[in-house]
């Protein structure tokens, strides 16, 4: 996976600049080649479980595939689009691109000209614009239909997981047609227009791509992602609670949680929606503290369990910390030392386990907050609700603790990859491999089928109600939650009478 919003923000990323490194106009067809065989190897050798969802045999014949393709067009946006590690289906795997390296590659390269949103594997106009009205719906693309385009485009999610609606399909189409000066587009202007429109446009620069991802109409929420957490009331019975992250320590986030389900004890407010759309996660050990503010139960139970097939460092070179500084061979003896002491082996297992010392602040029996609301609970999710938000979207739903609106989960509902990851940052082209070093089983519970799904909602939204709030601006999971909400009030006052 190129990690979500990475080429649109790559200025944000913090690596070392290494003086003497290839520019991105010296790169050449062996610079992109090696890189990629390095990738493959590092996946093979340093992933704790690379083929739990495609046999190896499976695995080589892809990669084989991808190789061959991209010796044929050998291009910084073919090496992006050659990643092998969706293959794995393993959410948690992903590419970051070097900084100067992109910066170099955006000053030449062409974008798709409008931002789109994707729902039921269909390409929506994201943004309002002079050319196409927005929410108007992609049917081709330079001759090539918006599903094939789609079909085409590989994000990392977790086993059989289908995530079409996490696809940034403006992204992906601008490395596809990476060079190209125009574009031509079929589309309907709406969704009970029959009549194909066509249009051709210039594409644009990378300046006009980031401005266009910023006027998007879509996702509506955008202060919630600079606070991290953030809550807000919709009217005085019921309230909103937005988590963009569970990254923050614990001591942050208590503060947070405390002081507004204080809030909520004195209001008398009877309805919370919780949303955690778009949560990437953070630390799993700090989902039960989230979780008990919520809990039911004077107690609740918190567990998992670590497992690895692969212990040690098995690729020792181009290991970087996340700084991008070089590894030491004494920096990789102490991880392996770490993993040594927190790991067991067990007879007649291909899994080491992790033992009492990886984690110490682990409670099992976690006791519900003081300030605990004792509300309805209704919680949002989506395709890029992932890895520790997807444990806590677990516990709700094992504890039954209200409705769940949405999207699956991209990550599975009984485990995941998200521990602690280790960094490889490829010869030539710069780009940093991230890999977890070991799966995480929920409820003390190891899974080794192949077959995996995330966390289901009760409710998901028609092509109708997003594509309402599409042209209206306005959050349709949330409308639909809020008019759950009102219904459930008509019935009870009519009970009463």
């Amino acid at each position: 996976m190129i990690k979500k919003y990475l080429l649109l923000t790559s200025c944000l990323l913090t690596q070392f600049l290494v003086y003497g490194q290839k520019k991105y106009e010296e790169l050449t067809k062996e610079d992109y080649l090696k890189d990629f065989d390095v990738l493959v190897d590092v996946i093979k050798q340093q992933h704790p479980n690379p083929y739990r969802f495609i046999s190896e045999q499976d695995f080589n014949s892809s990669v084989k595939k991808l190789r061959s393709e991209l010796e044929k067009d050998a291009s910084y946006s073919k090496f992006l689009l050659s990643n092998p590690l969706p293959l794995i289906k393993d959410a948690h795997s992903g590419l970051s691109t070097d900084l100067m390296v992109f910066e170099d590659f955006s000053k030449t390269a062409t974008f798709f000209p409008f931002s789109t949103v994707v729902f039921n594997e269909k390409v929506f106009v994201n943004q309002f614009n002079k050319y196409i009205p927005a929410g108007a719906i992609i049917e081709k693309v330079n001759g090539k239909s918006a599903k094939e385009l789609l079909d085409n485009i590989r994000i990392s999610s977790d086993g059989l997981i289908d995530v079409v609606n996490a696809k940034d399909f403006s992204l992906y189409v601008s490395l596809m047609y990476n060079g190209i000066e125009e574009y031509r587009i079929e589309y309907r202007e709406n969704l009970e227009d029959d009549e194909l429109k066509e249009i051709t446009v210039n594409s644009v620069n990378y300046a006009r791509s980031y401005y266009n991802s910023q006027k998007s109409i879509f996702p509506i929420d955008l202060i919630s992602y600079s606070y991290g957490i953030f809550g807000q009331e919709i009217n005085s019975e019921t309230y909103v609670l937005t988590i963009k992250t569970f990254g923050f320590s614990e001591e942050y986030a208590y503060h947070k949680l405390s002081t507004f389900f204080e809030q909520l004890q004195s209001k008398g407010v009877k309805n919370l929606i919780i949303d955690i759309r778009g949560n990437g996660g953070g630390l799993l050990s700090n989902i039960p503290l989230y979780y008990s503010f919520i809990s039911k139960d004077k107690m609740f139970k918190n567990t998992y369990r670590y497992a690895t097939k692969v212990l040690d460092i098995k690729v020792r070179e181009n290991l970087v910390d996340s700084n991008g500084r070089q590894f030491s061979e004494m920096d990789i003896k102490n991880m392996d030392n770490f993993m040594y002491q927190r790991y067991d082996e067990v007879e007649g297992e291909d899994y080491y386990y992790g033992n009492n010392r990886l984690d110490e602040s682990y409670v099992e029996n976690y006791p519900r907050d003081r300030k605990a609301f004792d509300g309805k609970v209704y919680l949002l999710i989506d395709n890029n609700t992932v890895s520790a938000a997807t444990y806590f979207a677990s516990l709700f739903k094992e504890n039954d603790r209200g409705v769940i609106v949405g999207q699956e989960t991209r990550t599975c509902s009984n485990f995941t990859t998200a521990s602690w990851f280790i960094n490889y940052k490829l010869p030539n082209t710069q780009t940093i491999v991230d890999l977890p070093r070991s799966e995480v089983f929920f409820n003390d519970k190891i899974e080794k089928s192949k077959g995996c799904r995330g966390v289901i909602p009760d409710y998901q939204i028609t092509e109708d109600q997003f594509y309402e709030g599409l042209l209206e601006m306005e959050d349709p999971e949330l409308k639909f939650v809020l008019k759950l909400i009102q219904k459930e009030s008509e019935l009870i006052g009519s009970v009463k009478k």
